[in-house]
């Protein structure tokens, strides 16, 4: 059986050398190569330029930072051709984002240097074994678990009347060479920035049945709005191609080094089998037991990962990263709040159709322009399906979804 989970890369950033032959490969350069280009009126602390590369449709693609300001001297310690180069948020969601930086970089001669920083994350409704990842967090609080590596912790959440809400646990440092979170990814997106492509990836995962609003059909065929968790790691690189894990599941801390270049995260497989071993070492926690050594203490099971059967959903384009604008929101809240309170079934039919338009328009807006009326009423049909129809298994529609993605992509 299947587990309902959604692993991605959401941080991709590489330190990379200009080519000598294109030099100074600033944004005059990609503006020659047919990319529209936004810069920033100021650099970084390290670099003197940054500028964002555009794709086709005008959305972000690729963040450059270059011209180090170090080199300007003689004393500098970055060689002058040395640059950062960043995929953006929305990229790191579509299938195989490694290989699209692979690809960016060969096609403009740079000199791939190392990953500086790579993030990977897992979202989920409840843990492989059934537990309730708000559970856990509040347990892992009152030291009911304890973790192995990692032993600086950083938590956010709400102090309330009746107690707290914690929703947020980071472990790490600043500098380490892995950091570690969890934290309530539906909160996050509600409260703080939202991205529609990772909507999207959920709904591609079958974390959700309808994107737009976030919703689930359970197995007695009443909708609901899940709460999706993510586990996420980041990993820096300290040298060339590799990265130094702590492994302290015995009575002393060793160090295991393992290989951290594009190649090992160029399929969706390989980004699960990364995610999985970071799990081993960083997401590690045993029953708490006083005056017992922790290798001697029961392991608190969390994730079970078996890569002859897990399945890993893929995309194969970018969604856009635009969300519906903050007056259509209101309106579609608005207009559910005034159906509720008028039983005139007049009433309730208008107030449906305006937010089904809403709710259409976003749905054009997370897919990509170009779809047609008739493609965009087939995907909202799929969707009221499968909320009307919960008895007909998911993937089954999430198949009949698919094809339609497909022949949609056929047609340019």
């Amino acid at each position: 059986m299947s587990r309902k989970r959604c692993c991605n890369i959401d941080w991709l950033e590489v330190h990379a050398l200009e080519c000598v032959d294109h030099f100074p490969m600033d944004e005059y350069y990609f503006q020659q190569q047919g990319y529209a280009v936004v810069k920033r009126e100021y650099g970084t602390r390290v670099y003197e330029e940054m500028f964002t590369i555009l794709d086709e449709h005008g959305q972000p693609f690729i963040e450059v930072r270059r011209a180090p300001k170090s080199s300007n001297d003689m004393h500098g310690v970055l060689d002058p051709l040395s640059c950062h180069i960043r995929l953006s948020n929305a990229y790191c969601y579509v299938d195989n984002p490694a290989r699209i930086m692979r690809d960016f970089l060969a096609r403009h001669g740079y000199t791939f240097r190392r990953i500086f920083r790579i993030d990977l994350c897992l979202d989920f409704e409840r843990f492989d074994l059934g537990d309730d990842p708000q559970k856990f967090v509040t347990r892992y609080i009152a030291h009911k678990y304890a973790k192995i590596n990692q032993a600086n912790r950083t938590t956010r959440g709400t102090d309330r009347w009746d107690g707290c809400d914690d929703n947020y646990i980071s472990w790490g440092q600043p500098k380490s060479m892995v950091s570690t979170k969890i934290y309530n990814k539906t909160k996050e997106l509600k409260e703080a920035k939202d991205k529609p492509y990772i909507k999207y990836a959920w709904w591609n995962a079958g974390l959700v049945d309808d994107p737009v609003n976030l919703t689930k059909v359970d197995r007695d065929g009443h909708t609901y709005t899940p709460t999706i968790w993510r586990v996420e790691f980041s990993v820096k690189s300290g040298a060339a191609g590799w990265a130094i894990l702590d492994d302290c599941t015995g009575a002393k801390t060793k160090k295991k080094p393992i290989e951290n270049n594009l190649s090992c995260y160029d399929s969706a497989e390989k980004i699960l089998q990364m995610f999985a071993s970071l799990a081993h070492h960083y997401f590690h926690f045993k029953y708490y037991e006083p005056n017992q050594r922790k290798d001697r203490c029961k392991d608190k099971v969390l994730f079970c990962f078996n890569f002859g059967t897990d399945v890993v959903a893929k995309l194969t384009r970018p969604v856009s990263s635009q969300s519906a604008s903050e007056p259509d929101r209101r309106l579609k809240i608005a207009l559910q709040h005034y159906s509720f309170a008028h039983g005139l079934p007049e009433v309730r039919k208008a107030c449906q159709v305006l937010i089904e338009h809403i709710d259409k328009e976003q749905l054009r807006t997370m897919t990509e322009d170009g779809w047609s009326a008739t493609q965009l009423n087939e995907l909202q049909l799929l969707l009221r399906e499968r909320l009307r129809q919960p008895e007909e298994d998911f993937q089954v529609t999430l198949e009949r979804v698919r094809r339609l993605l497909i022949d949609k992509s056929d047609s340019f």
